[in-house]
């Protein structure tokens, strides 16, 4: 049974949690042991049907710097032109500074299948491949805090994803969520502004 301690470990590592952009190179872990503990993070993210869709490329060193140093500006360079890429310019060099990123894929072909296989459900696939995607990215966010990393999460793929299954020999099916920067934090975060707990989580039926 779990332990009162271990709720208010969990609750910390999920308060610290925040989006750092301030991020370096600076070596945390040894690489090999971050994709380790990514791997198990997602191992553990739960989806429906248990069909475990979701699909992980960790990207470090050079391809890490490729991706942000080219692969995004030339994508940008594509659909917006030369100045969208010099108005991104900061952003993008911000993100190369970083150790790594992960990139989130959901594999439609599971998807698909999950469709076939419960045609009563088969509306709510896609809609609950979405949640599976979301919950994988929350335990790799919070497991890399915990582990002393900043992050932030990205949304370039739309203009990125078939590049990226080209270059690394991807499965067609595989269709990108997102992309989480991570590394060093060489800044926090800035102050967070909550709404009042009673406006986002109502209980009925408790004792008074």
């Amino acid at each position: 049974m779990a332990s009162t301690q271990f709720a208010r470990n969990f609750l910390q590592a999920i308060q610290h949690r925040r989006t750092i952009y301030a991020l370096s190179k600076k070596q945390i872990l040894p690489e090999e042991e971050v994709v380790r503990y990514i791997r198990a993070f997602v191992k553990e993210a739960p989806s429906a049907f248990n069909v475990q869709s979701s699909r992980i490329v960790v990207l470090l060193g050079a391809e890490h710097d490729n991706y942000w140093g080219k692969i995004v500006p030339d994508a940008l360079r594509a659909v917006a032109g030369e100045q969208a890429v010099e108005a991104s310019k900061e952003k993008l060099a911000g993100f190369k500074a970083g150790a790594g990123t992960v990139v989130f894929f959901e594999d439609e072909k599971l998807i698909k299948g999950q469709q076939e296989a419960f045609p009563q459900y088969a509306a709510s696939f896609p809609l609950w491949s979405q949640h599976a995607s979301g919950m994988a990215q929350i335990y790799v966010w919070s497991g890399l805090e915990s582990m002393g990393y900043g992050a932030n999460l990205q949304h370039y793929g739309g203009l990125t994803g078939e590049t990226l299954k080209s270059k690394y020999n991807l499965p067609s099916t595989y269709q990108i969520q997102s992309e989480m920067v991570f590394g060093y934090p060489e800044h926090p975060a800035g102050e967070k502004q909550y709404m009042a707990d009673h406006e986002r989580v109502i209980a009925y039926g408790h004792s008074a």
